[in-house]
């Protein structure tokens, strides 16, 4: 839940936070009624969802909510439980993914890499 907030205080804008891209396992969106604010309006931020089918922890629909606040969101299924899986077809969506943010491939840097 911390981690998606962080996406949406950084989709809008928010220096602190110099991320380009999340990966989000199991993710799910806050209930705190303090909360409700990071997900009114549209997550603008690449993001890549697992979710566990049978996730016993973290429920497959509540990974799902969380990942229709973001536009465009990559969603990841898998047939396992609470856990981040590692099976060919899985690592080679996690590599389609994240080759969306080489350097080489013209994607910007976030702001701040490389800083001390």
């Amino acid at each position: 839940a911390l981690a998606a907030m962080v996406c949406a205080l950084r989709a809008r804008g928010d220096p602190r936070f110099p991320v380009a891209f999340a990966v989000l396992v199991a993710g799910f969106a806050s209930r705190a009624p303090a909360h409700g604010r990071f997900y009114r309006d549209p997550i603008a931020l690449p993001t890549l969802h697992v979710v566990g089918d049978a996730d016993a922890v973290i429920a497959a629909p509540l990974s799902m909510e969380l990942a229709r606040c973001f536009v465009e969101p990559v969603v990841l299924a898998h047939p396992g439980g609470h856990f981040i899986p590692a099976a060919a077809a899985q690592k080679k969506a996690y590599l389609e993914f994240l080759e969306r943010f080489r350097p080489e491939r013209g994607q910007a840097e976030p702001p701040g890499v490389g800083e001390v």
